[in-house]
């Protein structure tokens, strides 16, 4: 995406950086918030734990991302959590950062509106998917959402089926449908994709 790019070559500069092992919590929902991130390095589990302790995979995040930015703009407490699913380096942008490097760029603000616009837009698409698809067709916009430019999907069964609402026993059996057809082959912890023109032609069906 343009305004990604942009975006990923402004914060790559930033110097204040933290390093995440593989497993620790960045942020937990309901913490208010100093300041977001941007993934330099590793993924990112982003999800939400509902009273009675379920959680939901909302999203997983790679280098040139970021992270946490609502709760730091709206000032309100964050409605979700994010863990390292790799070692990780991100960048710390709090206000002061910020605001220098929208005096430098002014466009950067812009392009963090447009950001935001795109993430409101995915989670109402992925709200719309919980509550109309049928689970073959929940799993393929995940996969379709989360394949990247080497045609791989780098989610576990288990991520897969916080992120869809349904069990991992049904993300299984639906995954192993779609490599009976030819559309994509399983290794450990990765998904290999063959033919991303079938699950778009289901999706929209």
């Amino acid at each position: 995406m343009k305004n990604r790019a942009y975006i990923k070559e402004i914060f790559d500069s930033v110097n204040y950086t933290r390093k995440f092992s593989k497993g620790s919590i960045i942020y937990h929902q309901g913490d208010y918030a100093s300041s977001f991130y941007y993934l330099k390095k590793g993924k990112v589990r982003v999800y939400m734990t509902s009273p009675d302790g379920v959680e939901h995979t909302l999203s997983t995040a790679s280098s040139g991302e970021i992270l946490g930015e609502a709760a730091f703009f709206d000032k309100m407490p964050r409605i979700s959590s994010a863990n390292a699913l790799s070692n990780i380096e991100v960048a710390v942008i709090n206000e002061e950062t910020l605001l220098t490097l929208t005096r430098k760029y002014p466009k950067l603000a812009l392009e963090l509106l447009n950001l935001q616009a795109t993430r409101i837009r995915q989670l109402s698409s992925q709200l719309d998917a919980m509550t109309f698809l049928k689970a073959n067709e929940r799993i393929a916009k995940v996969l379709l959402q989360n394949t990247d430019d080497n045609n791989e999907v780098s989610l576990t069964h288990e991520e897969i089926a916080g992120a869809t609402g349904v069990t991992r026993v049904t993300v299984s059996k639906i995954l192993r449908e779609f490599k009976d057809k030819g559309i994509l082959k399983t290794e450990y912890r990765k998904i290999i994709m063959f033919n991303s023109e079938k699950l778009q032609h289901l999706v929209k069906e």
